[in-house]
């Protein structure tokens, strides 16, 4: 299929059963940060009752919204991993962007609060993000390798910016489903006809108990297609946010800058360049860092590095995974004034920054 996407139990039973029951739910509800395995989550329940699956995942749904180097803004969604201030959401909801700030649904924490991007995946269309705030209530998984064409499944998110949480509900529409995203082909996704839109992506799609099942991802928006939307599978998600946690900042090759793709001739032209350019743009510059002191700036495009042409910031990043700290990096670059040549030492890349 050919499609545009929009980047938009209880039970009665003697004491050994009931304690069965109590380790099972005790289990099911550890968070991500101590390493839930998928054998431990539960399967998807599909008989209890929306409203109270939304009560129960509502506090563990956060509101996204994002700024970028250009002035534009973006509003999207997140899922709450633990206690300490951890949130998954999409990877092309932060690409870019020059800020994130988190807003809360559990009653506690009133105010919205700037976050740091840890660790993304572009590929996958995953990304980590943290907040300095503690007491946070996660969200509970379940195993969407259990779930069958037809269940019942719920998405929570923040779309088209109608100021508050909206809930829509559905079905597994379809398994295993390919889609071409922004980064590369998504694979092994859930389709479902709830309605997704603008402003989902990064929300849960949870099961009638209101447990984690998938990351909504994208809606298609082709003029004949209806009630066509994708989530990231969680048990595909999981080994990824586990690899992000656990990346070591020091080990990995650093400019001391973010970046995103200038792929499309708007976007060149957005910049003031030539519609013909394509590259990866500086949207931050983090201050002491390798990109500072080769005066690096927000709006340089990096067409090419080390002798290699640059169309996105996949391919930079790409060169950068070859990179040790400590070597060398070579650049063209552009802006509206014209282009240069700097050649800039890659670092260690600092904890809490973004990569």
């Amino acid at each position: 299929m050919v499609a545009a996407l929009a980047l938009g139990g209880c039970s009665d039973g003697d004491d050994e059963t009931a304690a069965t029951t109590t380790a099972a739910a005790t289990t099911a509800t550890r968070t991500v940060t101590e390493s839930v395995t998928l054998a431990e989550a539960p399967p998807p329940d599909t008989s209890g009752s929306l409203a109270d699956a939304v009560a129960r995942v509502l506090p563990s749904v956060v509101s996204i919204r994002t700024k970028t180097f250009g002035g534009g803004e973006g509003e999207a969604s997140g899922v709450i991993l633990d206690h300490d201030g951890l949130i998954l959401t999409n990877n092309h909801v932060v690409e870019g962007s020059t800020s994130v700030t988190v807003a809360f649904n559990d009653e506690r924490h009133k105010k919205p609060v700037a976050a740091t991007v840890i660790g993304t995946a572009p590929e996958r269309d995953l990304a980590v993000i943290r907040v300095q705030v503690s007491g946070l209530v996660p969200v509970r998984l379940a195993r969407s390798s259990a779930l069958r064409l037809g269940d019942a499944v719920i998405a929570i998110g923040f779309p088209l910016g109608l100021g508050g949480p909206t809930v829509t509900s559905g079905i597994v529409s379809g398994l295993n489903r390919t889609i071409d995203g922004e980064n590369g082909t998504l694979t092994g996704l859930l389709q479902t006809d709830a309605a997704i839109n603008p402003g989902n992506s990064g929300g849960p799609l949870v099961d009638r108990a209101g447990r984690l099942v998938g990351i909504n991802t994208a809606g298609v928006r082709e003029g004949n297609a209806e009630n066509i939307g994708f989530a990231i599978s969680i048990d595909g998600a999981l080994p990824v946010i586990d690899r992000i946690r656990r990346q070591t900042p020091s080990s990995q090759a650093w400019l001391g800058i973010a970046y995103s793709s200038v792929d499309s001739e708007s976007a060149a032209v957005q910049l003031g360049l030539d519609s013909s350019t394509r590259g990866a743009a500086v949207t931050v510059v983090y201050p002491g860092g390798p990109g500072e002191k080769a005066d690096l700036a927000v709006g340089d495009v990096i067409t090419v590095a080390d002798d290699v042409p640059i169309n996105s910031a996949g391919d930079l990043a790409k060169l950068l995974a070859k990179r040790k700290p400590g070597d060398e990096v070579d650049l063209e670059l552009i802006d509206s004034r014209g282009p240069r040549l700097v050649t800039v030492k890659v670092a260690l890349r600092a904890p809490g920054t973004a990569p």
